[in-house]
This record gives structure tokens, C-alpha cells and sequence, in this order.
């Protein structure tokens, strides 16, 4: 799968372990912001949930439980 193969190489780029936590739930997370906002933030709010989830791992955090919260505070404002 692409996306293993992507995070495998930058892993290696990085020299760090870098993983999809739930492809799945990423991916559905995408699609909700597409369609609950200009569709133009989809992947800008993946990568910033990302972003969010690194810092989150980095300070000891599960990086499914990181994952969970970064889409929880992305839904709560497409509610508004």
C-alpha cells in the first residue's frame, strides 16, 4: 500500500518511526472535513491534526489516543 511505503520512507528520511495510527478513521476524519466545511481544508486540517499528533506522541502520548483527540477538537468545530 502506498501509504506504508510513504511512512517507511520517512521514517527513514527522519530516523524516526512514523506510522498511520488508523488509516481508516484518518481517512473518514478527511472526508468529514471535506464535506462539513470548503472542501480545501481537508487536507490541511489532516496534516495539521498530524502535526498535533506528533507533539501529542512525542510527550509520551498513544499515538491512537493523539489521533482520537486531534479528530474529536476537528469535528467539534465543523458542529458550529
Amino acid at each position: 500500500m502506498w501509504t506504508n511505503d510513504y511512512a517507511q520512507a520517512l521514517s527513514s528520511a527522519a530516523g524516526h518511526e512514523i506510522s498511520v495510527p488508523d488509516e481508516e478513521s484518518v481517512l473518514d476524519f478527511t472526508r468529514r472535513v471535506a464535506h462539513g466545511s470548503e472542501r480545501k481544508n481537508a487536507p490541511l486540517a489532516t496534516l495539521l491534526a498530524g502535526w498535533y499528533v506528533g507533539i501529542r506522541v512525542a510527550a509520551g502520548i498513544d499515538p491512537a489516543e493523539a489521533w482520537q483527540e486531534a479528530a474529536r477538537l476537528g469535528d467539534g468545530l465543523l458542529e458550529d
